[in-house]
């Protein structure tokens, strides 16, 4: 049978047409490849020349740390709701730039954070001195971000016990004078306490400590002190708080230090110290010392409001006769097991309940700056 020729020539004009159909297809898709190929290697090489931008950027950042000309050589930890904060904030920027420091770099506290953020935040920006301006939880919170750091600590005492400011022996009624020793002052490494604190759900946190830990009466009382009467009367009102918690029970405890045998105790209060004055020139623990390798705990198990007035006439005398019902240890690291959870602070910042404790000595660990 003969085929239509007309038909032949429609199958053979619809194959051409495929044929360059996918011919431009294919050129198509190649010039695609082509161009996507110019974009990778524009893309690689600006991604290169960024790369090189960062080392260079890296490389005169440490340049600018090795010959001392960071932005900032100085930062300000500061707790803002204090009543002379911006007066403190001031002083400051006016001190550093009489002393040819530059600008400060100014970090706020918050109710949330009173001060890990901040100092993490000056350490990260390669300043020399961070001085903390608050009480003794803002210190506490900001050495504990420095502590085994090169890093200079300053201190502005605003707070209402400032312990370690007044076991430094910085002059705490002269804004001027320690501003003065944080900027330019002579330095002095001390030891900080490393506490493990174990909950109740038996979860382990870990903090740094500066002056004195403790659990029992201590602790209620830090945690129960009225704010209106610490405003009018400062420290006394801590007094308060403690003669309204002075009633209570004593519980089982064990304690062991250096890794020794522990241990049992009825224990009202215990008390992990790095340092042992007290507002009003009391000495609590007169061997407690910031620099003498060792951590200084105190065991309190009072019966009855006769073994209390004991306790104090003893701390406020002075007197180095041993009582029964306080006891004294020293030693680098001591672990605490309670019977029952127990509540809890450390330098004056509540940390809870928690049925045991772990603290060592870091010796050497801070340096901090004083009066020349």
């Amino acid at each position: 049978m003969n085929s239509d020729p007309t038909l032949e020539m429609i199958l053979a004009v619809i194959a051409l047409v495929a044929v360059v159909a996918v011919g431009a297809v294919l050129v198509w898709n190649h010039m695609r490849v082509r161009r996507l190929s110019r974009q990778v290697e524009r893309l690689r090489s600006d991604r290169q020349a960024l790369v090189d931008r960062v080392d260079q950027l890296k490389t005169q950042v440490d340049e600018h740390a090795e010959d001392g000309s960071s932005g900032h050589e100085v930062a300000l930890v500061i707790n803002p709701v204090k009543n002379n904060a911006d007066e403190v904030r001031k002083q400051v920027v006016a001190a550093t730039r009489d002393m040819g420091m530059g600008d400060v770099l100014i970090l706020e506290t918050t109710e949330d954070d009173p001060g890990t953020q901040m100092a993490a935040d000056a350490k990260a920006a390669g300043v020399k001195t961070v001085i903390a301006a608050g009480g003794d939880g803002t210190v506490r919170t900001v050495a504990e971000q420095l502590v085994g750091s090169d890093i200079r600590l300053g201190i502005v005492p605003m707070g209402t016990g400032n312990l370690l400011a007044r076991n430094l022996k910085l002059p705490i009624d002269d804004v001027d004078a320690c501003i003065t020793a944080a900027l330019n002052g002579s330095t002095k490494k001390i030891d900080t306490l490393d506490v493990r604190l174990e909950d109740e759900d038996g979860e382990r946190h870990r903090h740094t400590a500066l002056v004195i830990g403790g659990v029992g009466l201590d602790a209620e009382v830090m945690g129960d002190t009225r704010e209106d009467l610490k405003a009018k009367a400062g420290w006394i009102a801590y007094g308060e708080a403690g003669l309204r918690h002075l009633p209570g029970d004593r519980q089982d405890a064990t304690i062991s230090l250096d890794g020794g045998s522990p241990r049992r105790y009825k224990i009202r209060s215990v008390l992990v110290a790095n340092c042992g004055s007290l507002q009003g020139g009391l000495e609590l623990l007169p061997d407690a010392k910031l620099d003498d390798g060792l951590l200084d705990v105190m065991v309190l198990s009072p019966r009855h409001v006769f073994d209390w007035a004991r306790i104090a006439a003893k701390t406020m005398v002075g007197h180095r006769v041993k009582i029964p019902v306080m006891e004294t240890l020293q030693g680098t690291r001591v672990q605490i097991r309670f019977e029952k959870p127990i509540v809890s602070q450390l330098d004056g910042d509540s940390t809870g309940k928690v049925t045991g404790i772990d603290a060592r000595l870091v010796e050497d660990s801070l340096t901090v700056m004083l009066p020349r």
